[in-house]
């Protein structure tokens, strides 16, 4: 399954894919192309993916100090401004 979450126009598209898991992410309020129900299960999987690099970066951070890590692309299914 394709995913095509997107930003809300004119409120969230000038989000930045986040570098730090305090920065805002944007999932609660993106949308997509299919129905409602394919919006909640996108936003679903983009959250389990979101947790994910949360608890990566978090390791990463500790072990080494890097926080340069963004969220990843990979299966998030977001696109964000500096895409």
């Amino acid at each position: 399954m394709f995913m095509a979450l997107t930003l809300l126009a004119g409120y969230q598209n000038t989000l930045n894919r986040p570098t730090r898991p305090f920065q805002p992410n944007g999932i609660a309020h993106a949308t997509n192309t299919g129905d409602a129900t394919a919006t909640k299960a996108d936003r679903a999987t983009t959250k389990a993916k979101y947790a994910i690099w949360v608890a990566a970066w978090k390791a990463t951070y500790r072990s080494s100090g890097d926080h340069s890590t963004e969220f990843t692309t990979s299966g998030s299914g977001i696109t964000y401004a500096d895409d």
